[in-house]
């Protein structure tokens, strides 16, 4: 008899703890139902390198393509829709929205890094390493090296992604590659200008001299600087004034005159 006295006071007392749960859980709830908003806090994590998006920038982001934050209850707030709407603008790489206890809603921003400028008579837009494409900014313009000339690829004023044709993607992202070589090997001090005709083929042009250099397409970088190199330390010394230097032809630097010689 004792014992069953004793096992219906451990299930009462259960039933009593697990209520009074239940019960705790739906007050805090409802308390936190109530909490509005409090404010709104950006930080742009790169903000030292670039400069392409500002915190009033990401705000005017949320008022105008999400709607009001402040004064909303937290629990009304959608932060997959609000990250949506910051990442959506190109230049923008990710958006990581949370809100703290006190209701102040924080998002974390980074930003695109571009690695190159490609730039037509009539368009211009970055690519980041990745190959994504963005277009230029007009409240700010990102130091990085400018890429002219006609390209086999447009991919249209304003464009933002990745490109769908396979070979324009693959030209595109080897152009990429090419700049992050001459950054690696340093010859990105000594060429001033990478201009492209309307076949791809590259040409650079160095900061001394009055040399041109045919690159060709953006392939074989080890093998095409080594022949620069060659160039500059065993031809370019006899003065013989050449305008052109080819390096596409396989074990060969072919040079031509820039005027006839007397």
């Amino acid at each position: 008899m004792k014992q069953l006295i004793y096992k219906i006071l451990l299930s009462a007392l259960a039933v009593l703890a697990l209520s009074g749960t239940v019960a705790f859980l739906m007050l805090g709830q409802e308390r936190r139902s109530r909490i509005e908003c409090s404010g709104l806090v950006v930080t742009v994590k790169d903000s030292a390198d670039n400069h392409f998006v500002t915190g009033r920038d990401v705000q005017e982001y949320i008022r105008t393509g999400y709607g009001k934050v402040v004064g909303t209850a937290v629990q009304e707030l959608k932060l997959n829709r609000i990250e949506e709407v910051v990442t959506g603008k190109s230049a923008v790489l990710n958006c990581e929205a949370y809100i703290t206890p006190d209701g102040v809603l924080n998002l974390d921003v980074t930003q695109r890094r571009p690695k190159v400028r490609f730039q037509t008579a009539s368009n211009g837009w970055y690519a980041d390493a990745d190959g994504f494409i963005f277009p230029l900014q007009r409240s700010y313009t990102c130091l990085v090296p400018i890429v002219d000339g006609e390209f086999p690829m447009n991919p249209g004023r304003g464009f933002k992604g990745m490109l769908e044709d396979g070979k324009e993607k693959d030209w595109m992202k080897r152009v990429v590659s090419l700049v992050e070589y001459m950054e690696k090997t340093g010859w990105d001090k000594r060429i001033t200008q990478i201009h492209v005709d309307r076949n791809g083929e590259i040409t650079l042009v160095p900061a001394r001299g009055c040399e041109t250099f045919l690159f060709g397409q953006p392939d074989r970088f080890p093998d095409k600087f080594r022949k620069m190199e060659k160039y500059y330390r065993m031809i370019a010394p006899l003065d013989r004034g050449y305008a052109k230097v080819d390096l596409r032809y396989d074990s060969q630097i072919v040079c031509s005159e820039k005027r006839n010689k007397a």
